[in-house]
């Protein structure tokens, strides 16, 4: 066991070799007199080694006298015998006594804070949460109450449906579980309208509560009236009409367009092969060069790569190591062919487009076409027919 052997070299031990004609004998007066002999090992029928405490190695005299074996120390191991070998190097003891104390100190605070778990609720918010209730590089790790900090956090974020905090070794593991919202309930009871939320062509229109006002094929502008909650009594036109809220699904053919001026001569930049890194140690929040020369490039790109230096998996320490990359690149101008330009305009144009695009739209069809200046520049375009849904609810009387 791990605590038997450090309690072994806490209090020191020796290797010993006996030799004679009766080690059996030999064991069997220690057994009896209760001297503790452990790792026993024959190395011949008449030499054998073992372990012994320093305390019960004192007592081997009489019983090596009695069975006529010899013993002798084959090494010394534990840590009386380290401090005697240490005892009159104090540099190196008082150099030890403040790595130890400094190791116990640093183990005592938070150095690394690990979140995972999160999508939709941002790193940056959980991290001020934590922050907010004393869990942050550090902080004294002792007077962290992990149970206190997960009821803070749950009532502080109403996204989050579990979180759990634990604190190993120099280093907080949060993980956290993100709530499913349900969807939002319909109140029937409310009379509304479909409207439509922007100009369309109506490609397909189903009404499950309300009356259909337009047909498919039909041109509609933003606002207009799709779907109506006001259904009068075609039997009683004198009584009052009777109010519902419209539900139903009115997909219109939409289109987007952007364009993209076309630029025969493209500048890219190419990496040269030449690289420069700079050092630095970050200790908590201060940086400290390395032997930083001037950087010799006019065009670099620059990347900064930071490391948190641990001991272990849970044992972080309060310290980065820090690489600066710079790569040196030149400035190509590149002559393109008109075909290969005016392709490269309309993707960027499509691109374009894209942003503008809803979720949930289909995209039915996409047309590029060119246009040419009185100056001679030409310009790709392009137009994207989409189908999507462009009902949107609007109460009636609203």
């Amino acid at each position: 066991m791990l605590i038997w052997r450090l309690w072994n070299y806490t209090l020191g031990y020796v290797i010993i070799v006996v030799e004679g004609y009766f080690l059996e004998k030999f064991i069997n007066i220690c057994t009896h007199r209760q001297i503790r002999l452990w790792n026993v090992k024959w190395i011949s029928s008449s030499k054998l080694t073992m372990k012994i405490s320093i305390k019960d190695f004192r007592m081997l005299r009489p019983v090596a006298k009695k069975s006529r074996c010899r013993v002798h120390i084959n090494r010394k191991k534990g840590l009386p015998f380290l401090i005697y070998k240490y005892k009159n190097r104090k540099a190196f003891v008082i150099g030890a006594a403040v790595c130890i104390i400094t190791f116990f100190i640093i183990s005592s605070f938070i150095w690394d804070v690990s979140i995972t778990g999160n999508d939709k609720v941002s790193t940056e918010v959980i991290l001020e949460k934590l922050y907010e209730n004393g869990i942050k590089p550090g902080a004294l790790k002792f007077s962290i109450n992990p149970d206190s900090v997960v009821d803070n956090i749950m009532l502080g974020i109403n996204d989050l449906s579990r979180i759990s905090v634990s604190v190993r070794g120099t280093r907080v593991f949060v993980n956290v579980s993100e709530r499913v919202k349900p969807p939002d309930l319909i109140d029937k009871n409310l009379p509304c309208n479909l409207v439509a939320a922007k100009d369309g062509v109506i490609y397909s229109i189903v009404a499950k509560e309300g009356l259909e006002t337009v047909k498919i094929g039909e041109t509609v502008t933003k606002g207009q009236l799709l779907v109506t909650g006001t259904i009068e009594n075609v039997k009683n036109p004198e009584a009052p009409p009777l109010m519902v809220h419209s539900m139903g699904s009115v997909k219109a053919r939409t289109w987007y367009e952007a364009s993209s001026q076309v630029e025969q001569t493209l500048v890219k930049t190419k990496r040269t092969g030449f690289e420069k890194d700079r050092y630095s140690l970050a200790f908590f929040t201060k940086k400290l060069k390395l032997f930083h020369r001037k950087i010799p490039y006019n065009n670099s790109e620059h990347i900064e790569v930071k490391k948190k230096l641990s001991l272990g998996k849970n044992f972080a320490l309060p310290v980065e190591w820090v690489v600066d990359k710079y790569y040196e690149y030149e400035l190509i101008q590149e002559k393109l062919d008109i075909d290969r330009a005016k392709q490269i305009a309309a993707d960027k144009a499509f691109k374009q487009v894209q942003e503008q695009i809803p979720q949930g739209a289909e995209i039915a069809k996409k047309n590029v076409y060119y246009t040419e200046n009185d100056d001679g520049k030409i310009t790709a375009n392009v137009t994207v027919e989409c189908i999507e849904d462009i009902g949107v609810t609007q109460m009636i009387g609203g």
